[in-house]
């Protein structure tokens, strides 16, 4: 999956329209955000790897979407207004789409 088609899909996901490019900046960082949290998750005894491997760069998306949704969250545990309630643990990411996620194991050099 190339960078244009993992932008496309969070303007789909995000924005619901794949033409509108003005957050693509803040997209791409996301998704390098993403693409280095799932590197120290799968290969946590091999820094020299810095590229995601293919079948991992959807996982990469969906990261970087949740990510997205989550700016300005941060450390947001709680939040009650006109009867909704909003919660938040201080994870970025999701336990589900961390969970997809297997450290590749070695020993350590």
């Amino acid at each position: 999956m190339t960078e244009e088609e993992q932008l496309k899909k969070m303007r789909l996901e995000i924005l619901g329209d794949i033409s509108n490019i003005d957050y693509d900046e803040i997209f791409k960082l996301k998704l390098i955000d993403a693409k280095y949290i799932a590197l120290d998750i799968l290969y946590p005894f091999h820094k020299e790897i810095i590229e995601l491997p293919e079948r991992y760069q959807n996982w990469q998306v969906r990261c970087a979407i949740e990510l997205y949704r989550g700016m300005g969250e941060e450390g947001f545990i709680s939040y009650s207004e006109n009867g909704l309630s909003y919660t938040r643990s201080g994870d970025m990411i999701s336990t589900a789409l961390m969970n997809e996620l297997t450290p590749h194991a070695g020993v350590p050099k």
